[in-house]
């Protein structure tokens, strides 16, 4: 146990499973007995997607996100030939859009008019959620923030060896 600076008593309880405030240590090497079954997605062409949620074929609809904040993507494919990118849905807005993702940091703008703009944001500063020429197995975390839904778009047919796992997390 330890105390705090209100001399409140608490103790550290590092876990896979739980939010952790502080880095700990990876040393479970246990065998995993049971473990979640992965996720594949299907991915789509732009014109499926379907702005009023209600196509029969589910990946036309997007998947669900939960108001997740993380979007987990393992992509795996062998030949380079197919693209990904990732379309998002906001149940306010009502319509499917492209992902764009924040890239470094905010524009400067000077118009010379006078005009203050300062730290707006320009197109220059996002970068579209989209992954060409795959080949191999790769891991990526996306902030979706509380998006409603995500489509995953290709851009023309896929052979068997393109593969696209999802998961979303809070934390």
């Amino acid at each position: 146990m330890a105390t705090d600076a209100n001399t409140q008593t608490f103790s550290h309880h590092a876990s896979l499973y739980s939010r952790n405030r502080r880095p700990f240590a990876l040393e479970d090497n246990h065998q995993v007995g049971t473990k979640q079954t992965a996720t594949t997605v299907t991915a789509i062409l732009a014109g499926s997607l379907n702005d009023d949620l209600n196509d029969t074929t589910m990946a036309n609809n997007g998947y669900a996100t939960g108001n997740a904040r993380y979007l987990h993507l393992q992509i795996e494919n062998d030949d380079g030939s197919e693209t990904l990118t990732l379309y998002a849905y906001n149940y306010a807005f009502g319509s499917w859009a492209k992902l764009y993702l924040p890239h470094g940091s905010r524009i400067q703008l000077d118009t010379g008019d006078g005009d203050d703009t300062s730290g707006q944001t320009t197109n220059e500063a996002f970068v579209e959620a989209k992954w060409t020429t795959i080949v191999g197995k790769f891991m990526v975390t996306i902030p979706i923030h509380g998006i409603d839904r995500i489509a995953f778009v290709r851009d023309s047919a896929v052979d068997a060896n393109y593969k696209i796992r999802a998961a979303c997390s809070t934390f």
